[in-house]
């Protein structure tokens, strides 16, 4: 478990760091586009379709973000009136559903890749390739599943008090 901690860890630096170069990137196309457009009166044609597939990229990988946190719906008020280690088979079972829901839409999310592909669906305005742009769904969806997978045995280890809470679950803003 120590060393899914630390991979996720890892991992979640890697994420941390590609939301950073796409939120500069969508800053300074949109700001681009914006000064292009106004100040020279010469669009940049796609700016706004790059900027928001990078915003639909940077939402999925918020979500892996969120996932990697173990921040997820919670409810709260059950929780708090709940042993330790009902708590822990409570949050078992909801990383098990999660992980099975994730799992099923990371499948639906490939299959849909594929078929964009084998299609050869294109963006028209940026004559790309849209598979590029959904690729980001089912890799998001099974990274997550995973995550979810694997605080399945976190728990599990919660529940026979071999690990605290604490140790994988942060609340600390990122």
């Amino acid at each position: 478990m120590r060393r899914y901690l630390s991979l996720n860890n890892w991992i979640g630096v890697l994420e941390k760091l590609l939301a950073i170069l796409l939120i500069s990137g969508i800053v300074v196309v949109v700001f681009a586009g914006t000064f292009s457009r106004y100040v020279l009166n010469q669009p940049i044609f796609g700016a706004d379709r790059l900027a928001t597939y990078a915003m639909v990229w940077l939402g999925f990988l918020g979500f892996q973000i969120a996932t990697a946190k173990m921040r997820h719906i919670e409810v709260e008020f059950l929780k708090a009136r709940v042993s330790g280690k009902v708590k822990a088979v409570m949050n078992m079972t909801a990383c098990l559903l999660a992980a099975l829901f994730l799992f099923q839409f990371a499948f639906y999310g490939y299959e849909y890749v594929v078929q964009s592909r084998e299609l050869g669906d294109r963006d028209l305005v940026l004559d790309i390739p849209l598979w590029y742009i959904v690729a980001i769904i089912p890799v998001s969806f099974a990274i997550s599943a995973l995550r979810f997978f694997f605080g399945i045995f976190l728990w599990l280890e919660v529940f026979r008090g071999r690990l605290k809470e604490e140790e994988f679950v942060s609340k600390q803003v990122l």
